[in-house]
């Protein structure tokens, strides 16, 4: 796939990172490199906008103290979670209320965190008044 050469120089310099996180891509050329294994988990996604978002990734991170970004989590998971974040369900998107279920059900199954890898919240208290105020209860 074509890049620019930033992004290919981000990918090259950092495969062994990228081949510890499933991803196997190889320069072919200056503007562009070979992906021949992008992770088990992430394979129903389009593999271009995966490596496209790794290098964005890596170039955000070069320089940059990853750790402190990510709530000190490792580099590499702090890279797919960032992944998993971009093909995520995006705001104003109608979910199923089965989908709605499965993804609190999931969010009690992993370590607390009040936010994103970005640092958006995943959860927002709320006062008893206003929850009260907001179903018409009192």
């Amino acid at each position: 796939m074509e890049l620019e050469p930033g992004a290919v120089a981000a990918l090259v310099e950092s495969a062994e990172l990228a081949l510890r996180l499933g991803f196997e891509i190889e320069a072919f050329g200056e503007g562009a490199v070979a992906v021949r294994a992008v992770p088990a988990l992430l394979a129903g996604l389009s593999p271009a906008s995966l490596v496209r978002s790794l290098a964005d990734e890596l170039r955000e991170g070069a320089g940059d103290d990853t750790r402190a970004r990510s709530r000190m989590l490792p580099e590499a998971d702090h890279i797919l979670a960032t992944l998993a974040c971009h093909s995520s369900r995006r705001a104003g998107e109608v979910l199923p209320a089965g989908e709605q279920r499965a993804i609190l059900e999931a969010l009690d199954t992993i370590p607390w965190a009040p936010t994103c890898p970005h640092g958006r919240p995943v959860a927002v208290p709320l006062e008893r008044g206003e929850i009260e105020r907001r179903f018409g209860r009192r």
